[in-house]
């Protein structure tokens, strides 16, 4: 949910809420989100949890709010968002396609499942196709050269279809543009998939999140194919690797997706009335993504495929800026030093543990006298070992962490475990297998990104060998 504070209701309501006429934009800034907290106490830690969703779009503290069902598609690009405020039933792509359901949103675009209509049905390799709507903003970073999502899909459609790394992918079909009165909206049109990984982890019956670990090895040995295909044949950087953008390959007909949308219809939310926001109702529909048609019951027939392009980056351009989900960061990323592929080895490394046991590896938090990054670096120091030396020497900014010895500034007892502590705290994997994934999980957080294995050699890992090849059937 968002939460629009009385200070931007006024901003709001000093201007005329008509069709924006948006000035150039000079880059692409992404909404901001402040996570709200439930202390105001000073000197007090503050759990870092990256999956909250209440956000604040003001940093003020001023009264009266208002909760968005879900994305706030009635601000403006002005207000750093511009969302498509669209309907059931509204067609798209110059009237090719029919929106009936949506499948989710994130901080730029909201996803649609569309039904191609019948005369350009054959521009399609399926009845129903997934749409993916930039908000205005994104679409301006887009025109601008700031966000390359769409050139991205293209060079993974054209580089290299007969890697193995090429159908866990997401697949383009078509880009278009289309205009809502807070102004124009790229639109990418792309293959149906399921629900995310994160899906699967709420449907195990451990209810703990925990995946098993014949399934981990299956996902993570898909999601080294999409990133080897990624890195060495599309020079790409994906640099959000994450649950969220790890979705389930479905096996489906299109009559079963017609069939569960008669039994299951599409829902939006009651209509809100905020004159300060809207002239109109407020009216949101409601995310509700496909189930995993298909999925055997022990997911063993499981397939993945890597979305959400919006900030891969070329392999090749060695930029600092900052990149990747707090909690999945690389310590390049921390540090300033230049980054590449191997960012998306680390975030891997990571999710290895947290499928295996529910867990983050890397729990952090936030205080006036420590940051996020402080606790960060402390927990690497922790879990994976020393930083080297020549690796400090080459960061930006190693001044504003570490000392001439190379000890943390402001981190003075550290309480080492190690990967297999770790994981044998939780009681949820067998003795046998603890070993052999910390081994794993270690060469993915090799802390030295110029010597981090490849995911063309992870794959070849000892720890992966017993994963059986993805079915194609349904790819």
């Amino acid at each position: 949910m968002f939460v629009v504070a009385t200070s931007l209701r006024t901003a709001l309501r000093k201007s005329p809420h008509c069709k924006l006429v948006l000035s150039p934009l000079s880059q692409f800034c992404a909404p901001h989100f402040t996570f709200m907290s439930t202390s105001l106490a000073p000197n007090v830690k503050r759990p870092f949890d990256e999956s909250s969703t209440s956000v604040r779009i003001n940093d003020k503290e001023d009264g009266e709010e208002f909760v968005c069902d879900e994305e706030p598609h009635m601000l403006s690009p002005e207000q750093g968002f511009g969302y498509y405020p669209i309907a059931l039933g509204q067609k798209l792509g110059e009237g090719k396609l029919e929106i009936v359901r949506k499948l989710g949103w994130a901080g730029y675009s909201s996803v649609w499942l569309a039904r191609t209509l019948g005369h350009v049905r054959n521009a399609y390799p399926a009845n129903y196709v997934a749409v993916k709507v930039l908000t205005v903003n994104a679409t301006v970073g887009v025109l601008d050269g700031l966000l390359v999502e769409a050139n991205s899909l293209r060079t993974i459609k054209s580089a290299n279809p007969n890697h193995p790394g090429y159908r866990h992918c997401l697949h383009l079909y078509d880009a278009t543009y289309d205009t809502s009165y807070h102004g124009p909206h790229i639109c990418l049109v792309t293959n149906v998939l399921g629900a995310n990984v994160n899906s699967l982890r709420r449907s195990q019956p451990n209810g703990q999140g925990v995946i098993r670990v014949a399934v981990t090895k299956r996902i993570i040995k898909q999601t080294l194919l999409a990133l080897d295909y990624l890195h060495s044949q599309c020079n790409l950087v994906h640099t959000d690797l994450k649950p969220d953008n790890t979705l389930i390959y479905i096996d489906h007909e299109d009559a079963a997706v017609t069939r569960f949308l008669e039994e299951t219809p599409s829902a939006t939310y009651e209509p809100r009335i905020e004159p300060d926001l809207s002239p109109s109702p407020i009216i949101t529909v409601k995310s509700q993504p496909l189930p995993n048609f298909g999925l055997r019951e022990d997911a063993s027939n499981l397939n993945i495929c890597l979305i959400d392009y919006g900030h891969a980056t070329p392999a090749q351009e060695h930029i600092l800026k900052q990149v990747q989900p707090t909690l999945l960061r690389a310590p390049e990323v921390i540090l300033g030093h230049p980054w590449s592929t191997p960012v998306d080895i680390w975030s891997l490394g990571c999710l290895v543990f947290e499928y295996l046991t529910g867990v983050v590896l890397f729990k952090l938090w936030d205080s006036s006298f420590m940051s996020l990054e402080d606790v960060h670096l402390q927990r690497i120091l922790e879990h994976i070992g020393p930083f080297p030396s020549s690796f400090l020497q080459a960061c930006q900014r190693r001044p504003d962490f570490f000392d001439e010895q190379g000890s943390l500034l402001r981190v003075h007892n550290l309480f080492p475990q190690a990967i297999e502590i770790c994981l044998r705290a939780y009681k949820v994997m067998d003795e046998k297998e603890i070993a052999p994934a910390a081994i794993f999980i270690r060469k993915c957080l090799t802390i030295d990104p110029r010597i981090r294995p490849t995911a063309s050699e992870l794959l070849d890992d000892k720890w992966l060998k017993d994963v059986g090849e993805a079915s194609t059937r349904t790819l």
